[in-house]
Order: C-alpha cells, then sequence, then structure tokens
C-alpha cells in the first residue's frame, strides 16, 4: 500500500477509534455510533443495492416498504455501533461488561462445561456479538476466541490490539498449526472456545434463512473431533443495553458418517441462526453477499444459459 495513503488510514482509523474510546457511557456511545451511521449512509449505495437483494431473495414480497427500510437503515446502525462497541472498554469508564448487559441462560453453558469436554460457543454476526467472549472473561471462564481480522492493515492491528486490551485470548482464522493445537488444548482443559459460525464458506451447502447457502463445518467437525459440546449464543442491543441469551447445547447423534454428521450439525446451526436473525433482522450483517454461489456454479450456470 502506498505509504502517504497508509498513514491517512491510520490518522483517521485512530481519530474515530480515539472519539469511540471518549464517549463516557453508553448512552453516548449509542449517539455517537447513530451519528456514524447517518454519515456512512450517503456513500452506501453498493451496501444499499446488496442487503435490498438479499431481502428480496429471503422475504421475497412479504416485507412492506417500510420495514425493508428499516432493516437497510439497520444495516448502517449495525455496523457502526459494532465498531464503537468493540473500542469502547467499560472498565476504562468505571464500569463492567455485565454493568451494560441484561444476561439469560449462563446455566445451559454451565451445564454443558460439567460434562469436562469443553465447550464450542456458536452465535451468528447478531447485534453486539463481541460481547459474548468479553462478559464470560470477565466472569472468570477459560476462553479463546476464532476471529478473522481485517485484511487491511490498519484495522487489523487496531482490532487486534482493542481484543488484547480486553485481555482475550483469540486466534485469527484461517488457523495456523499452533493455533490450531491451541484450540484444541483449550477445549481439552474444558474451556470455552468462542466462534461466529454463520460465516459463508466453501465446505458444505445447507439451507440459511429459506435460501441454499455455502457454509463453514468447522463448528461441526470440533464437535465430532472433540466431543466438546455446542451451545448457540447470542447477543441483541436493546437501547443503550444489550441482551445475552445462551440456549441450551444441542443434541446430536453421530451416525457414523462424518461428512453427514458435519453437514447434519451446520444445518442445524443455520437453522437456529435464521430464528434469532427473523427476530432482530435490522440487527445483523445483510450487507454481505452471504448466497454468493461458487465460482464452479457460475461457470456451471453460464455454460447451462449458452446451450
Amino acid at each position: 500500500m502506498n505509504p502517504v495513503l497508509l498513514a491517512v488510514q491510520r490518522l483517521l482509523f485512530s481519530s474515530l477509534v480515539w472519539l469511540v474510546a471518549a464517549q463516557p457511557t453508553p448512552a453516548a456511545l449509542r449517539r455517537w455510533c447513530l451519528l456514524m451511521a447517518a454519515v456512512m449512509r450517503p456513500f452506501g449505495g453498493a451496501w444499499r443495492r446488496l442487503v435490498r437483494r438479499n431481502l428480496r431473495l429471503v422475504y421475497g414480497d412479504a416485507l412492506s416498504v417500510e420495514q425493508r427500510r428499516a432493516i437497510v437503515r439497520g444495516v448502517f446502525e449495525h455496523s457502526a455501533r459494532g465498531f464503537g462497541e468493540l473500542f469502547w472498554l467499560p472498565q476504562e469508564h468505571g464500569m463492567k461488561v455485565a454493568d451494560w448487559c441484561d444476561v439469560e441462560g449462563v446455566e445451559h453453558l454451565d451445564a454443558a462445561l460439567r460434562a469436562g469436554k469443553g465447550v464450542l460457543l456458536a452465535t451468528a454476526h447478531l447485534g453486539g456479538w463481541t460481547l459474548l467472549p468479553r462478559y464470560l472473561h470477565e466472569r472468570g471462564y477459560s476462553t479463546g476466541s476464532l476471529l478473522r481480522l481485517p485484511s487491511n492493515p490498519v484495522a487489523h492491528a487496531a482490532e487486534a490490539d482493542a481484543v488484547t486490551r480486553m485481555g482475550l485470548t483469540f486466534f485469527n482464522t484461517p488457523l495456523s498449526r499452533e493455533h490450531a493445537h491451541a484450540c484444541l488444548r483449550l477445549l481439552r482443559g474444558n474451556g470455552v472456545l468462542f466462534i461466529v459460525a454463520d460465516r459463508r464458506s466453501a465446505d458444505v451447502k445447507v439451507d440459511f434463512l429459506g435460501q441454499p447457502a455455502w457454509c463453514a463445518t468447522g463448528t461441526a467437525s470440533l464437535h465430532l473431533r472433540t466431543g466438546a459440546a455446542i451451545v448457540p449464543a447470542y447477543a441483541v442491543r436493546i437501547g443503550d443495553r444489550h441482551r445475552l441469551v445462551f440456549e441450551p447445547a444441542l443434541q446430536f447423534t453421530p451416525s457414523g458418517d462424518r461428512k453427514a454428521d458435519e453437514a447434519a450439525i451446520t444445518a442445524e446451526l443455520h437453522r437456529i441462526f435464521g430464528t434469532w436473525i427473523r427476530q432482530f433482522p435490522e440487527q445483523w450483517m445483510w450487507n454481505h453477499n452471504r448466497w454468493r454461489p461458487r465460482r464452479s456454479e457460475m461457470k456451471e450456470a453460464r455454460h447451462e444459459h449458452r446451450q
């Protein structure tokens, strides 16, 4: 990258991070993030088009004009608030993460840990999802997080620094051999491995929000390999606060066919994610090309069209 452009990006990014970190309360943070979202919207034409296309794919004509507009607006707010929540550290303002959140169902996580094989805490890019591992770390759980940091070097360095300042152990994906072994050690020690599992991947195609989508099987694969329980959990924003919800662990009996089992577990996880997203559609990442076909499928479709 051009050194001058890199320096400008670093200055702009660090200024935004400083402004976010300086907000004195969650209410002030929310107001600042909504202002950022309002500034972003006029420049987000590509996002708006992609969000509308994804909404048509999933909902057809079932949404009113007002509902579609609310979701489009919500995507910008979701992105801005996600940025703010990542760089706003409650401890620097005399608070704890627990003071910022209402928590339900943590007993399901504790019950899963009693089996002694660790827990795969599976979530989606919904609401304030970054608060889930932060809350557990604050409560003294042994945790690690699978995260995919941005490819942009400025954002990559800033996010890695923020997560480190939170005290979290994280493993950047795709995993190196060393980090893969560290994840296995964490689970063998009955720890909690946090996974954002609604990413697009070329592993397997399953139903997601009523449409076929390529999905990652990593969570299912780790469960089958280690016996670690899969506990779905999500975080949604309620005004200035957050609601963290831990659900009962998935119950699954392996068939012995590894590929089929991975597909079945992945499908069940995405069914669960879909129920959350339909409840809180304004708080999910509709601005990602989540249902994009693989290149081989696009080539095949073009070949069939020529015939």
